[in-house]
């Protein structure tokens, strides 16, 4: 059952306290039911539970949430800028870097949100075993190890953005009992992160382990927690070497990392090992994926050579066009009821992130675009260049004036209008995590490790290949085929490519460069993004002058309540340093 099912009970049960919960005076954990209502009269039997988890989850499927993920993991990348004719002040800012803390996207509020609920229910499910019998103690541990998951993930998001945060480790009743939370090192809110995703792996539903597919990828099962522990190990290796760099005396900076790498890998092999156990555990003569590496969908049957005219993606197909592929480890699962719904109904305007952000057919403008130069990142044989994005794929064909985002608003590849989805009908899910994306942080693990040797570079070369290779329209023919590195420097940036190349538009680029950046120490870097403009590329570089300057700063607002958080450097108009340890 979709958790939006769950939510449309949920409503019907309790509309008093989400009444509650969508008022509020600041952005920063506010949203709370009162007192009386959590403690007298709910926290009564298995559905208030069900009802409490499936809000967190929705509130990362809403629109704010979606919306804020592709901008901050997206937007200032090389692979997408604003649309020219419509888009907001906010978006247009963030691409020309004049980022301010009155920018509505550095509010922070929608997922710190999601952590109250993943906190309540954490704090007051255990006295539903006492009173519903229907409630076991074995649902209550599946149940608090997604929590833990879903308070470590937006505390994970909340850190890759902002560097410097609260953690809100505790639920928050009423606005008089809100505590006013301090700053901490972002190395520290990783190592809590991790504790908090390490209790979670020990609780969680094994991957594969539900009945549907829909619970099995739209809810954390350990799969997913495996894969959020990955990234926050290439994280962690990444501030590490960043604040040894610069001399902190944070005990947290001393840290060998080569341990952060070797838990990366360690976690996804872990995944893929579970992957190939499920697989063979339901395996059918003849399925599609029989002779693909690490049981990846094909865009053929077999690796014999495709219909040279043909441009469609059987792969984007299966992942994006329809849900819950194979290939999925966590999407957030979008009610196309709900979706359908105009504005005037409940809801109707609270699961459209990605039309939000990517436009649809029926006129509806996207607020952002892709620059024409990122696409020449991909070879003319990828068929990523051709579903990813409405480049056209017949030969001799007119470029549009506008290169969109078709992921995600396709129903179907390659992108042509016909195949755009209407604007009340863009229910694809959200995915979070996905199989080639764990299968390319191993590959970036094992050529960053310290220990790397030819044999790991070997390795990550036949990850990043075997990604690569079934996303060419010829497999046996390939026009220009990736080359296999033999330096360190040459194996991380083919990993990098091949990483936007795959995932771009799912809210990861950003991140990626950051990290990078954080290794080396320096934006120098990562400046090249601001080639995708057509006028002002120069001004753009020139005010990413720090590694203070990649991450946003803290909303006015959210400093005018909390009197304990301190702004970021970069974004400080009076020029005083943050009160972190660094």
């Amino acid at each position: 059952m979709k958790y939006m099912t769950i939510y449309r009970k949920f409503v019907l049960l309790s509309v008093t306290i989400l009444a509650t919960l969508m008022t509020s005076c600041t952005d920063f954990l506010t949203i709370i039911p009162p007192d009386k209502i959590v403690h007298e009269q709910f926290w009564q039997t298995k559905d208030d539970v069900n009802g409490m988890l499936a809000t967190s989850y929705l509130k990362l499927a809403s629109t704010d949430a979606i919306s804020k993920a592709i901008v901050w993991g997206e937007l200032r990348a090389d692979n997408m800028t604003f649309e020219k004719s419509k888009v907001k002040d906010d978006i247009r800012y963030i691409v020309e870097a004049n980022i301010t803390d009155e920018n509505g996207y550095t509010r922070w509020g929608i997922y710190y949100q999601a952590i109250n609920y993943a906190n309540l229910v954490i704090e007051y499910a255990p006295l539903v075993v006492e009173r519903d019998p229907d409630f076991t103690q074995g649902d209550l541990d599946v149940i608090l190890g997604e929590m833990y998951a879903m308070r470590a993930l937006c505390h994970f998001y909340l850190v890759r953005t902002f560097r410097d945060i609260p953690l809100a480790m505790s639920p928050a009743i009423n606005d008089s009992e809100l505590p006013a939370y301090e700053q901490v090192h972002p190395l520290e809110a990783l190592k809590t992160i991790m504790n908090d995703l390490n209790i979670a792996e020990k609780l969680v539903m094994g991957s594969g382990k539900y009945s549907n597919k829909e619970n099995n990828y739209g809810r954390i099962t350990k799969n997913a927690v495996l894969a959020i522990k990955a990234d926050v190990n290439l994280w962690l290796a990444a501030f590490t070497d960043y604040y040894r760099t610069n001399g902190s005396d944070n005990e947290l900076a001393n840290v060998n990392v080569q341990q952060y790498y070797n838990d990366c890998i360690d976690n996804c092999q872990a995944i893929l090992d579970n992957i190939d156990e499920q697989y063979e555990d339901k395996k059918k003569p003849g399925a599609m994926n029989d002779d693909m590496p690490y049981h990846l969908i094909s865009n053929i049957s077999g690796f014999g050579s495709v219909d040279p005219n043909s441009y469609q993606s059987k792969v984007y197909d299966e992942i994006f066009a329809s849900e819950n592929s194979s290939e999925s480890i966590f999407e957030l699962q979008i009610d196309s009821k709900l979706c359908s719904q105009s504005s005037g109904n409940a809801d109707g305007d609270s699961f459209k992130g990605l039309q939000n952000m990517y436009g649809a057919a029926d006129g509806l403008t996207p607020q952002v675009e892709v620059p024409v130069n990122f696409l020449n990142k991909y070879e003319k044989d990828d068929l990523r260049k051709y579903s990813y994005t409405n480049y056209p794929y017949q030969k001799g064909a007119a470029m549009p004036e506008q290169i969109k985002v078709a992921k995600y608003i396709c129903k179907a590849s390659p992108a042509e209008s016909s195949n755009f989805r209407s604007k009340d009908k863009v229910d694809a899910n959200w995915i979070v995590y996905r199989q080639t994306d764990v299968m390319l942080m191993m590959a970036e693990a094992l050529v960053l490790q310290p220990s790397a040797n030819s044999e790991d570079l070997k390795k990550s070369f036949e990850l990043v290949n075997v990604i690569n290779k079934r996303s060419r329209r010829d497999t046996a023919y390939v026009d220009h085929p990736l080359t296999e590195p033999t330096d360190v420097e040459t194996a991380h940036n083919l990993v990098l490519d091949e990483r936007v190349r795959e995932l771009s538009f799912e809210g990861k680029r950003w991140y990626d460069l950051v990290r990078k950046a954080l290794r080396e120490n320096t934006p120098d870097n990562i400046k090249f993004v601001a080639e995708k403009l057509t006028s002002g590329a120069a001004t753009v570089k020139n005010k990413m002058v720090s590694i203070d300057h990649l991450f946003f700063p803290i909303h006015v607002e959210e400093i005018r309540f909390n009197k304990n958080l301190k702004q970021n450097p970069a974004y400080d108009t009076d020029d005083s340093t943050i009160g972190i340890k660094k």
